[in-house]
């Protein structure tokens, strides 16, 4: 019987895997024994919810529902960051089956260490979330999970505090300990990890910064404490995949298309940073935005009109109208309102913020790096590793999508995964 662990090193970029400068002894380890793809294209917008599910459903965010890590409650009329599963449950979130789901079904024992999207998700038999606020993870984990953790000594109140940008490095090596523990007292057929601080430091410092090659070769060296704890595992039973879910682009400006808005009259800044008042308003997602209406009954109408106002701002390199989300894989906001009525995408070089205060429509950079852009850019291309039982030794993989993660790791489990976009990796396989 095959089990699988599913690692996700967030943001590190396909680019790293050619570059001298990145020291990952343990992946490059791992790759002479498995196969690595040229590229992994993920979804878009590139960002880490949408991804992450892609990831685990096979399919685009047009199917599985999570249109970004940043949406707008049609309702409420607030924004909401998705990330850290803070208001949520999974159920809530997702379409359609997750390979957990599938595993789950088919009797297999499933757990999960930091993956997004998975609160209270009832197909993991244990399930450490990602959430970044300390009420959340203590109201929101498991109790189970709680007390099993704090009984062995892991700080459990200060995870809202390590799950931060500036400390996720001090969460991450927590993930990999956590994992080692889950293997051996619950040893599920199927694991989930998710590392973070890669992506962390290159938004604070930049891809290809000095601070990107300190987390890339600290989150590596996690992972081979933790495949050191497989004991040779993976000569008789276990999978390993080594994913990402996005690359990493430099960002040198801040588009500000809130401005614009509020300058145009459709909106009012609350003076502290925020907006009280909105007939439309963009949210940001990094490298992408969705600009939302608030009267459905004109919301196309205004959001054609406002094409011609939001594409001219300087750093905007495309706008689409829901007519076009198919072709990119979202649904359209009559499909799901998380979904805007009108999708930006940012140039490299741009990422978009929510500000709306001031007059300049273009702004010094919140972070130094960024994604959310087209997956199709050379340099948002994803990562994949794959080593372990069933996986031909020394192979070189050609492109492939994160839509064919989800597929090839139910063939591995012999378990059904129907109903996907993405394919079986055959060429991967023994």
């Amino acid at each position: 019987m095959t089990k699988a662990i599913v690692i996700s090193i967030d943001g590190f970029a396909g680019f790293y895997w050619g570059d001298p400068r990145a020291r990952i002894p343990t992946l490059r380890r791992l790759a002479e024994r498995g196969v690595v793809a040229s590229r992994m294209e993920a979804v878009f917008p590139s960002t880490t919810w949408p991804t992450h599910v892609s990831l685990v459903t096979g399919v685009r965010p047009e199917r599985h529902g999570v249109a970004g890590n940043h949406i707008l409650n049609r309702q409420t009329g607030r924004v909401e960051d998705l990330t850290g599963d803070p208001i949520h449950d999974a159920s809530a979130l997702l379409r359609v089956p997750t390979i957990c789901d599938r595993a789950h079904e088919a009797g297999l024992k499933t757990a999960a260490v930091d993956w997004p999207a998975t609160r209270h998700a009832t197909s993991l038999d244990w399930n450490l979330p990602f959430f970044k606020d300390q009420h959340v993870f203590e109201s929101q984990t498991a109790p189970h999970v709680w007390a099993e953790l704090g009984a062995l000594g892991f700080p459990m109140d200060r995870q809202g505090e390590w799950a931060q940008l500036p400390k996720r490095f001090m969460k991450d090596a927590m993930v990999a300990d956590v994992a080692m523990h889950v293997l051996a007292r619950h040893a599920p057929d199927l694991l989930l990890v998710h590392f973070l601080s890669t992506d962390s430091l290159q938004h604070l410092y930049g891809p290809r910064s000095p601070e990107a090659y300190w987390a890339i070769e600290y989150v590596d060296d996690r992972i081979g404490r933790l495949l050191a704890s497989l004991a040779g595992a993976l000569d008789r039973d276990t999978v390993i995949f080594v994913v990402s879910d996005h690359g990493f682009l430099p960002a040198a400006h801040s588009i500000r298309p809130n401005v614009r808005l509020r300058q145009l009259g459709l909106l009012r800044a609350d003076g502290h940073g925020g907006i009280e008042r909105a007939e439309a308003r963009v949210v940001m997602n990094h490298g992408a935005a969705y600009l939302y209406v608030r009267d459905p009954a004109n919301a196309a109408a205004m959001a054609r009109h406002l094409v011609s106002e939001l594409a001219p701002l300087p750093g905007v390199s495309q706008v689409w109208t829901p007519e076009a989300y198919g072709a990119l894989g979202l649904p359209t906001p009559e499909a799901n309102p998380h979904a805007g009525d009108l999708l930006l995408e940012a140039a490299p070089g741009y990422s978009f913020v929510d500000d709306a205060d001031g007059d300049a429509l273009l702004g010094p950079p919140k972070y130094l790096g960024t994604h959310g852009q087209l997956p199709t850019h050379a340099d948002n291309a994803a990562f994949f590793l794959a080593a372990g039982a069933g996986i031909r030794r020394g192979s070189a993989l050609p492109a492939i999508t994160s839509r064919d993660v989800a597929p090839t790791l139910a063939h591995l489990l012999h378990v059904p995964m129907p109903d996907v976009e993405g394919r079986v990796l055959a060429e991967a396989l023994d």
